[in-house]
């Protein structure tokens, strides 16, 4: 239902609810008055009042019904002389009707006259007349109603209270007129005002609009009918949706509910979909609408068509962007700047982020082009120059500096020719400069450059030369330019050599290398040149840039150089450093093919009394014929080489296998021997010669080389003037025993040795008399071993005293821990001759026994290997007296093996004697070795001495001992040799089993 409707609705609405009451009230209100025989005369009277009363609603009414959209009210200015007789009379008319309804009245007109209903017609008459028939119908009201009353008045009956009355009508007349008129004048300025501004909103081509908070539209113009395709009275009461595309609105509800939510004027740009289907793009401005309580009651909009606008902006924004160009505006009157997108993110910024305005303008310009770029601007402003263009550099967000190229003019002036505003474009320049840097130092380079460069075209003639180039060759720019560099050519390259680069060149793109070209003056001279082939971007060749430096001095440096390096200064031959390459590829060529080589190094002997004798010059002479001599006695693809001093190494290959070998390096020893006649002097001379045979020594040439010095030092030893032949086999075991005592050594550090005890007893008694202890080492990676596989390791080196003394503290120690359990034994701990002819051995056993003051030395038996050879015999006697001093006992072991039994008995102060286990083990099959064994027993009963026997495998063997006197004795038919921790529980075990119960006495 449209405006105009809803009206005309509510007009009829209120016209049926008046008129009934009328009927049914305006009796009941008379009766209160009259009484019901005078109500018909009034009857009459009351019509014709509710018929004027309507007629004036009626006018009123259909003068304020809402016109359709598009349909202009027609406008009748109100004017007193047109409207004066119409409203006169209707004046008269009213106040006539009035005074009658009065009369009509049952109550006495003249003493209760009601001047009150007489305002009725004056009000109306100033509300349709104005002033003047306001004025007219109070001075006709006051005139009637003053003559009807004027005995009251006047005269002897006049009334106070009536005049008051009079006065009243006459005061609230002319009030209500003057209101009235005012209100006209009022109503009639707000007309006009109403009606300007609807011609305003219906001339203008923007869109103007109010909604309610429903969003239905309340008013729409012209423009607003034309953006949607229908008539106002299509769009009013409707809302967005009713109207368009739901999916098109979502947006515009969004905007209006911001609206209504913040109440304040915003900015939008919405789009609509025209009749014609295309899009349009609208600029809107929306604010919320308030009632006269300062409620929201709506939103009003006003939208102008940006279309073409934005098309036009987009369309240059391309052009812009295509461009990589930025644009500014500066408008000098308010002094703001606008910068574009693109000139923000020239410099790194996001788009909108930059705040660009005349007071900061400075620090975006790098202070060296500032005063360039104010000037340009001061020039054109003051029409010096037609426009202002210069280049500077703009500092960018991260504090850098990029060239920026401005270019901009006055785009407005004010009428008197001022200027208003300045535009302009910004483009980025910043690879341009760089690209013109770039070319200024390479313009600086080529002319500046030490070496020679040329440039050539794609049909192989030269374009230009730098400075350098002219130098070197000795040709001007202007008579090589426009020439082929074949005039540089020197003739002594194959052809296959040009035709090898010119591939490479075609294929790579770049070529280097060595060439020997001829001067102007026909001099040659050896270049290294470098050649690149320059492309486009389609690929095919356009320059080839040549760049080349004289390098004649550095190869005849070089040359002399690798003289100085790889050869004798004395005697030209061949010297270490070349030795070793001539070696690494005779090596190499026997290894390829099976072949033998070998390395010779020959000393000199007694070379030094020469030169003592001749002096060093004669002696350089000597050795300069020497190396003659060797040099004859050499094949075609050996190689002497002196190493300095009168060392000489001869590298022969191809050698055969010895003897025949020998006969070969035979040669070189009669080279040296042949005598040299040197100013009338004869040299004999002789030489010590070390061999190192290959691959029968397998190795590197260092060691080869190493190897043959060695054989070479026993060849002097041996007596000189002879051929030492390095065995590899002999050097491997040698170097397999120092790996070997490296390791002990490193055991030893990391207490990988242990010791086991094994019980010695008397067979005939069963009594446990002592323990031997036995080193054992504990390999992480073999596991337990015995001291076969590590102590001939030992024996001589270095560590046999640490081993010595770290058994002898071990042993101690366990001893005193045994008595500490109550287990007094005797322990047998074994020492080498060496260990005991130190010095300061009696005085370290004295103070490791100092720390175990409950230990009596006497349960310590040092054992001393019978077949180690003691060369102090009087020094190990005093040792093993010194140590007897503070009661340690001593035992020769193995007794019987060595070359020396008698006199180490005879001579050294021992207690016991230990028979070997090898005449034990054997004796009950081997008589000899059972008489062995009984002389022994014999020669310490002779000697005063005690014997014990080792390696009693069986009860049989302990038998056999028992019959030839030896009750004493030890071995694996006893019992192992086990951890100290396990002795306690043996002996136990040996006490409740008694064994030697059962050998028969």
């Amino acid at each position: 239902m449209s405006l105009r409707q809803r009206f005309i609705f509510i007009v009829v609405l209120a016209y049926l609810v008046l008129a009934l009451s009328w009927i049914f009230l305006s009796d009941q209100l008379l009766l209160l008055l009259i009484g019901p025989e005078q109500l018909l005369k009034v009857s009459m009277l009351k019509g014709m009042l509710f018929v004027l009363v309507s007629a004036v609603g009626l006018s009123l009414a259909l003068k304020n019904v809402p016109l359709p959209a598009g349909v202009e009210r027609s406008v009748l200015p109100l004017n007193h002389r047109q409207s004066q007789v119409r409203d006169y009379l209707l004046a008269a008319l009213l106040v006539g009707m009035m005074l009658w309804f009065r009369v009509l009245l049952p109550v006495d007109i003249a003493t209760k006259p009601m001047m009150i209903l007489q305002l009725f017609p004056v009000i109306l008459a100033a509300v349709f007349g104005g002033f003047g028939p306001g004025i007219f119908a109070t001075l006709l009201s006051a005139m009637a109603v003053g003559w009807i009353v004027r005995h009251t008045l006047s005269g002897p009956e006049q009334s106070l209270y009536m005049q008051l009355q009079w006065l009243f009508l006459t005061i609230n007349g002319l009030t209500v007129s003057w209101l009235c008129q005012q209100l006209r004048n009022k109503t009639y300025h707000v007309g006009q005002q109403q009606r300007l501004l609807d011609a305003v909103i219906e001339g203008t081509d923007d869109v103007v609009f109010t909604k309610d908070n429903a969003g239905r539209y309340q008013l729409v113009n012209q423009a607003a009918c034309r953006a949607f395709g229908r008539d106002a009275s299509q769009i009013i009461g409707r809302t967005d949706i009713e109207l368009l595309d739901p999916s098109q609105v979502v947006v515009w509800q969004q905007n209006d509910a911001k609206v209504r939510q913040q109440q304040q004027v915003l900015h939008f740009q919405e789009q609509i979909q025209a009749a014609d289907g295309k899009p349009l793009l609208y600029s809107v401005s929306k604010g919320p609408l308030f009632d006269h309580r300062q409620q929201l009651c709506g939103t009003f909009g006003i939208a102008r068509d940006i279309t073409a606008m934005v098309g036009q902006k987009r369309l240059l924004q391309r052009v812009l962007e295509g461009s990589e160009q930025g644009f500014w505006e500066w408008d000098l009157q308010q002094q703001r700047m606008q910068v574009s997108e693109r000139f923000e993110t020239m410099l790194g910024y996001q788009p909108g982020e930059m705040d660009v305005r005349p007071d900061n303008w400075p620090q975006l310009v790098h202070p060296e082009d500032f005063a360039a770029v104010d000037r340009s601007l001061e020039q054109h402003l003051q029409g010096l120059a037609p426009l202002h263009e210069v280049e500077f550099r703009a500092r960018c967000k991260d504090g850098n500096w990029r060239w920026i190229l401005t270019r901009g003019k006055i785009v407005t002036r004010s009428a008197d020719g001022a200027p208003l505003q300045l535009a302009g474009t910004h483009t980025d320049i910043q690879q341009r400069r760089h690209n013109e840097e770039t070319l200024r130092l390479a313009e600086l380079m080529f002319a500046g450059s030490y070496d020679g460069m040329m440039l050539v075209d794609a049909e192989n003639w030269i374009i230009r030369v730098n400075p350098a180039f002219c130098r070197i060759t000795g040709y001007s720019a202007a008579e090589v330019e426009g020439k082929s560099p074949r005039i540089l050519s020197s003739g002594l390259h194959e052809k296959g050599f040009y035709q090898q680069m010119w591939h490479q060149l075609q294929q790579h793109g770049f070529w280097r290398g060595e060439i020997i070209n001829k001067r102007k003056d026909g001099t040659v001279y050896t270049e290294m040149l470098s050649i690149s082939v320059v492309r486009d971007a389609d690929g095919k060749i356009r320059q080839y840039i040549g760049i080349f430096a004289d390098i004649s001095q550095l190869k005849a440096h070089a040359a002399e150089l690798d003289k100085v390096a790889n050869f004798d200064a004395l005697t030209g031959l061949p010297n270490r450093r070349l030795l070793l390459s001539r070696f690494n590829q005779t090596l190499i060529r026997a290894l390829q093919t099976g072949q033998r080589c070998a390395v010779c190094l020959i000393d000199i002997d007694g070379f030094k009394q020469i030169n003592e004798e001749h002096g060093s010059a004669f002696g350089d002479r000597v050795l300069l014929a020497l190396s003659h001599q060797l040099q004859s006695a050499l094949r075609h693809d050996d190689t002497l080489a002196r190493l300095g001093g009168d060392e000489f190494v001869v590298l022969l290959s191809d050698m055969p296998a010895l003897p025949e070998g020998n006969h070969i390096v035979k040669r070189l020893l009669q080279a040296v021997n042949r005598p040299l006649q040197l100013d009338g002097i004869e040299i004999s001379l002789t030489s010590s010669i070390g061999v190192s045979l290959y691959p029968d020594d397998n190795a590197d040439p260092d060691t080869l080389l190493r190897h043959a010095d060695k054989a070479m030092y026993q060849a002097k030893e041996a007596g000189r003037n002879r051929i030492q032949w390095f065995d590899p086999e002999h050097e491997r075991e040698a170097q397999e025993h120092r790996m070997m005592l490296e390791q002990l050594h490193e055991a030893l550090q990391q207490h990988q040795f242990v010791l086991f005890y094994q019980p010695k007893v008397n067979l005939r008694s069963g009594a446990v008399v002592g323990v031997e202890a036995l080193i054992r080492w504990q390999h992480p990676q073999r596991g337990l071993l015995s001291p076969a596989a590590f102590l001939p390791f030992i024996e001589g080196s270095e560590l046999e005293s640490q081993f010595g003394q770290f058994v002898l503290h071990a042993g101690i120690m366990q001893a005193d821990s045994w008595l500490a359990e109550g287990i007094q034994l005797e322990v047998g701990i074994n020492i080498s001759a060496s260990h005991l002819l130190n010095a300061d051995f009696a005085a370290q056993l004295s103070g490791l026994l100092q720390h175990y003051p409950q230990l009596s030395p006497g349960q310590i038996e040092l054992e001393i290997l019978e077949s180690t050879a003691i060369h102090d015999l009087a020094a190990a006697r005093d040792a093993l007296r010194r140590c007897q001093g503070f009661g340690v006992r001593f035992a020769l072991d193995d007794f019987g093996t060595g070359y020396s039994s008698l006199t180490y008995l005879r001579q050294l102060p021992v207690h016991s004697l230990k028979i070997d286990q090898s005449f034990v083990r054997d004796m009950l099959e081997d008589p000899d070795d059972h008489n062995i064994v009984a002389g022994v027993v014999q020669l310490a009963s002779v000697f005063d001495r005690s014997v014990i026997a080792e390696g009693v495998e069986t009860m049989a063997h302990a038998k056999a001992l028992i019959s030839i006197g030896c009750e004493l004795a030890q071995g694996y038919g006893i019992a192992r040799p086990m951890p100290a921790a396990e002795i306690a529980g043996w002996i136990r075990h040996w006490q409740t089993e008694q064994p030697w119960c059962q050998l028969d006495t």
